[in-house]
C-alpha cells in the first residue's frame, strides 16, 4: 500500500517557504510563561526540541538555563536557527532529522526532562513519533505540545491542527494530562509519565 503524504510533510514544502523567508509566529510571553510554569521547565534541564523551525522556543528555554536540542527536517530552517540564535555558551544545538523517518536520531541526543513540539505535532507520524518518544524521554520526562484545534480552524488549513479526539487520545497514554488556552487560538497540552 502507497500512503501519500500532505505535501506540508515534507521537507522540500518547508524548506521552500523558509526560503522565501516564511516564519512561525514565535511564542508570546504569556506562552512561554504558561509552558515554563506548567512543565516545571528550569535552569539544568535537558529539552528536545520537535519541530523547532527557526529555533524562537528552543533559544528562550537556553535563555532560561536549560541544555537543548532543536531539530527539524528543514535544512533551511535548521540554517536560518543556527544564524539566528548562535550557540549560547554550549546551551543550544541545532541538528536536521525527519521524525518522521525510522532511523533513529545518529548521534542520539542525551534523554530529555522536556520534549517541545510547537506547532509540530500535527505533522508528524503519531506512532513513530512515540517510538522515538520513548528514546528521548527520561522516565517521568513531559512532552509539551501546541497546536491548533482542527475542527476550529479554517478547512483549508485543518492540517494545521490535530482534532479534538486525538487529543483525548493523547491523554489515554499519559498518568497526567493538562490541556489550556493559549493566546492565537492555541492550545496548549502538557503531557507527564
Amino acid at each position: 500500500m502507497i500512503t501519500m503524504l500532505h505535501e506540508t510533510r515534507t521537507p522540500e514544502h518547508w524548506d521552500s517557504l523558509y526560503n522565501a523567508s516564511y516564519r512561525v509566529a514565535p511564542p508570546r510571553a504569556e506562552e512561554r510563561q504558561t509552558m515554563r510554569a506548567l512543565t516545571g521547565a528550569e535552569s539544568g534541564m535537558r529539552v528536545l526540541d520537535v519541530g523547532c523551525g527557526t529555533g524562537e522556543l528552543s533559544a528562550h528555554m537556553a535563555d532560561w538555563g536549560m541544555r537543548g536540542t532543536g531539530i527539524d527536517f528543514s535544512l533551511a530552517a535548521i540554517t536560518s536557527a543556527r544564524d539566528t540564535h548562535p550557540d549560547r555558551e554550549g546551551l543550544l544545538d541545532f541538528c536536521l532529522y525527519d521524525v518522521t523517518s525510522a532511523r533513529p536520531l545518529v548521534p542520539a541526543p542525551e534523554p530529555a526532562d522536556l520534549v517541545t513540539c510547537r506547532l509540530s505535532f500535527e505533522f508528524v507520524d503519531s506512532p513513530r513519533f512515540m517510538v522515538h518518544l520513548g528514546r528521548w524521554l527520561k522516565p517521568g520526562g513531559v512532552l509539551y505540545i501546541a497546536t491548533h484545534i482542527a475542527e476550529k480552524v479554517s478547512r483549508g488549513v485543518a492540517h494545521r491542527g490535530i482534532s479534538a479526539a486525538r487529543v483525548a487520545e493523547l491523554g489515554d497514554t499519559w498518568k497526567h494530562m493538562t490541556v489550556y488556552r493559549l493566546p492565537d487560538n492555541l492550545l496548549g497540552i502538557v503531557l507527564r509519565g
